[in-house]
């Protein structure tokens, strides 16, 4: 189970995340420099490309393989970042649910004692509540003051 700190210290800032992997706020995928530059494919007048438009484009087009190999790498570490933080949360609930019926069951056996001793002393649930609610006040009066 991870610890507080990991939970929010190493995440601040998941804005910056989101930027690198889909770009700027009105989204596109803009290289941080600036705008991107892109030659412009002619063909000559048979239609074909020259080597040098044809290794151009090839490299355009590895620069955009790596780039979007890039963001699904940070998908994948998101993602995996996510399952791991469900399968904590769901431990997390697992354990209180288990300790709140582990309470409830204490709270239900308390109320039948105190409610057995009521009536073996013959003296009434209200004046007990009464009692309770006296002993609570003066540890609330001792707490504040």
């Amino acid at each position: 189970m991870s610890s507080s700190s990991n939970r929010y210290g190493s995440h601040l800032h998941q804005r910056d995340a989101r930027t690198q992997l889909f770009g700027g706020p009105n989204g596109g995928g803009v290289p941080p420099g600036g705008t991107a530059q892109y030659r412009p494919a002619t063909p000559n007048s048979r239609g074909q490309y020259s080597a040098s438009v044809m290794e151009e484009l090839e490299s355009q087009n590895d620069a955009q393989v790596e780039g979007l190999s890039a963001k699904v790498k940070m998908l994948k570490e998101i993602t995996e970042a996510i399952g791991d933080e469900v399968r904590s949360s769901s431990t997390l609930m697992a354990s209180m649910n288990d300790s709140f019926d582990n309470t409830r069951i204490r709270l239900r056996g308390t109320m039948n004692s105190m409610l057995r001793m009521a009536k073996r002393t013959g003296v009434g649930w209200k004046a007990w509540a009464l009692f309770l609610m006296a002993v609570v006040g003066v540890f609330w009066y001792v707490w504040l003051f």
